[in-house]
């Protein structure tokens, strides 16, 4: 479903937002929404005309009566559903990421067969006793590719950093959002 410009101005307001909540939870009236989110009678009816027209909200009345119920319509049923199936899907991928990131630090403090180390230790001190140009970058160059363990160690830090920086965004959205 894609989102017109008056939908999204109508969900630009706090207030809306309230509103649009509390209808889908149930059908109310403007007095109702108005003693439930604490705003005068009339901020509350502009409120929902602005929703009325962007499709979010239907009115309903009857003849002869003063009440007017207010109801969500399929669309903002919608909208709704794609939201809480995003931010599932923000869940789990997040955790993903993590179990992935704790996979590499795991593998990457995992230990080398001895004659690994050795050989490690030996070409990293013959990059930093190198004297000429030449051998230095290739003895570095040796070092760094028989050295993974070091790689995945960073991409672990990689894969959490990015875990834990989208739950910790996922949360402060969904606190503005209330």
């Amino acid at each position: 479903m894609e989102l017109d410009f008056k939908t999204v101005k109508a969900l630009s307001s706090p207030t809306r937002i309230k509103i649009l909540s509390r209808v889908l939870e149930k059908e109310y009236t403007p007095t109702d929404l108005s003693k439930d989110i604490g705003k005068s009678k009339s901020t509350i009816s502009s409120h929902l005309e602005t929703l009325v027209s962007s499709g979010l909200v239907e009115k309903d009345s009857e003849d002869g009566r003063k009440r007017v119920v207010y109801h969500p319509t399929d669309k903002a049923r919608t909208i709704v559903n794609e939201k809480e199936k995003k931010v599932k899907f923000s869940i789990v991928s997040s955790t993903v990421t993590g179990l992935v990131g704790l996979g590499f630090l795991g593998s990457s403090f995992i230990e080398a067969p001895k004659h690994e180390v050795k050989n490690y230790a030996a070409d990293r001190s013959a990059g930093i006793m190198a004297h000429s140009m030449e051998s230095a970058p290739k003895a570095a160059e040796k070092a760094s590719s028989s050295n993974p363990e070091q790689i995945f160690f960073f991409m672990g830090l990689g894969f959490l950093t990015i875990s834990i920086s989208a739950i910790i965004y996922g949360l402060v959205m969904n606190q503005l959002q209330e």
